[in-house]
């Protein structure tokens, strides 16, 4: 049976429908590409250059992801060899930079726009599908991660693809859709394997067609191809864990985040003000089509809750995780949106069915504002702080730091200058110095570094600091004079 939830779900025309999205594309373009190359390198974009120059090698569920990227860069003529890969003080020179990391997932990020806009239409209707793409053109959660050199867009696509691709299929009964669907979730879980996440949504919404006898759920080659893609990723994340054990074990008794930050960190990125707007929007299609609340519904909690989950137990979990979850938010706000603004409710002034849409509105704009300006695009200002170091350093000073220290150092600073350490053998090391040495300690990672004892034994030289709510952003520079600590 096709949703029914807005009567008028037909009267924009197709062609009025099409313009809108591109005027929405054209928005995600103009605001994903502007300043991508402003903010510094993060560890996980090193990451990102080193497992692209060698891709082939470890996990298949690791290879698909850096596709986009290993084609960016050797179009650029700028990828690095297998040997460069692992040493990022040649990355500069062999053409390497912040913007060509960045490119695969802002092209990825701008055509998610009109891809799942065209794909909510028929689910949420014509002017919800156009507001959904609007949230997401604006969204500073989804412009964060389009300006990032990660897999992130490309898991969030191929994840929420398959979510809506099954949705419509399994309403009307459209064998292609079905398998469109399945074949986006494999993508999905290549792309990223915590895409598994997926099926919490898919069987809960299964098992409710079970206990309703929905016929359009319920068929054979919803078992056969929804079993073809559960064996194909299962299989897969099975032999990478067989045959890399190693790989997947350090990602048990990890650093990782509380499950309060999880929650209130996704929350946070999607926007406050979505977040309640999209609650309202669950309340106004449990009214009319319960199917889709209760599966939007889902779609929105399950990876927050099932990162919270994790975070219980020795798990590495980040926020970040979460990510996929945000369209689903998106389109519940939508709904909601559309519903207070479209004039069907009689009983309410209309200045106050407008508030849900002005209070998003600018509380959009001014998470965008802090994106650009003192959220630095949320990363730490790392190339900042090796400038900094680099003008002020003598050539016989040692340099110390930890593990991103040292590797988006040596990106920056064109050599391996920093030695790394951590908390625990920082210390024993400055002390038998017998000349100044400067530490940068970036504040809250695994390998950070000491700063009570810092604050008292070293001189803080600069603060590199992000003014938005964002863990880990601040980097301390320091510098340590032997004579001066001994003196004391």
């Amino acid at each position: 049976m096709t949703p029914t939830l807005v009567p008028d779900r037909h009267t924009m025309r197709p062609a009025t429908f099409v313009a809108w999205l591109i005027v929405a594309t054209a928005l995600g373009l103009l605001l994903r590409a502007a300043f991508l190359g402003r903010p510094s390198f993060w560890i996980d974009e090193i990451f990102t250059v080193l497992h692209t120059a060698r891709i082939g090698e470890g996990n298949l569920s690791k290879q698909f992801g850096y596709v986009p990227t290993y084609i960016t860069l050797w179009l650029a003529d700028a990828l690095p060899t297998r040997a460069q890969g692992l040493t990022p003080s040649t990355w500069a020179g062999a053409g390497v930079t912040e913007t060509l990391v960045r490119l695969p997932s802002l092209v990825i990020g701008v055509l998610t726009i009109p891809i799942l806009g065209w794909l909510a239409r028929p689910i949420i209707g014509a002017r919800a599908a156009v507001i959904f793409a609007a949230l997401l053109a604006v969204s500073t959660w989804h412009l964060h991660m389009s300006q990032t050199g990660r897999f992130y867009t490309q898991q969030l696509l191929f994840y929420n693809m398959a979510l809506l691709l099954y949705f419509r299929a399994t309403s009307i009964g459209s064998k292609a859709r079905l398998a469109m669907a399945m074949a986006s979730l494999v993508l999905a879980f290549l792309s990223q394997p915590t895409a598994l996440m997926i099926g919490l949504v898919l069987g809960i919404d299964w098992l409710l067609g079970v206990r309703r006898r929905d016929p359009d759920r319920l068929t054979g080659w919803s078992v056969v191809l929804g079993g073809v893609a559960a064996v194909v990723c299962i299989g897969i994340l099975f032999y990478d864990v067989f045959n890399n054990t190693n790989d997947w074990s350090k990602f048990a008794n990890a650093t990782s985040q509380k499950p309060v930050v999880i929650v209130a960190g996704s929350i946070w990125y999607m926007n406050p003000a979505v977040a309640l707007v999209a609650f309202t929007g669950v309340m106004t299609l449990l009214q009319r089509e319960a199917r889709l609340a209760i599966f939007l519904g889902v779609a929105a909690a399950a990876p927050i809750l099932t990162m919270a989950a994790l975070a219980l137990g020795d798990n590495f979990v980040h926020v970040r995780y979460t990510f996929v979850a945000l369209p689903a938010w998106l389109m519940l706000a939508a709904v909601a949106l559309d519903r207070s603004c479209s004039g069907k409710t009689t009983e309410t002034p209309r200045y106050l069915s407008a508030m849900p849409a002005a209070v998003v509105i600018v509380a959009c704009a001014y998470q965008g504002v802090g994106y650009y300006t003192g959220g630095g695009g949320y990363r730490p200002a790392w190339r900042e702080a090796f400038q900094e170091l680099d003008s002020k350093m003598q050539p016989d000073e040692l340099v110390f730091g930890d593990f991103h220290a040292r590797m988006i150092g040596a990106y920056y600073l064109h050599r391996d200058a920093v030695t790394e350490v951590n908390h625990n053998n920082l210390w024993p090391q400055l002390v038998k110095l017998d000349r100044p040495a400067w530490i940068i300690d970036k504040v809250g990672t695994a390998g950070g570094l000491n700063w009570r004892r810092l604050k008292r034994d070293a001189d803080l030289i600069w603060y590199f600091d992000r003014q938005v709510l964002q863990p880990y952003s601040s980097i301390k520079l320091f510098r340590y004079t032997p004579e001066v600590s001994e003196a004391e």
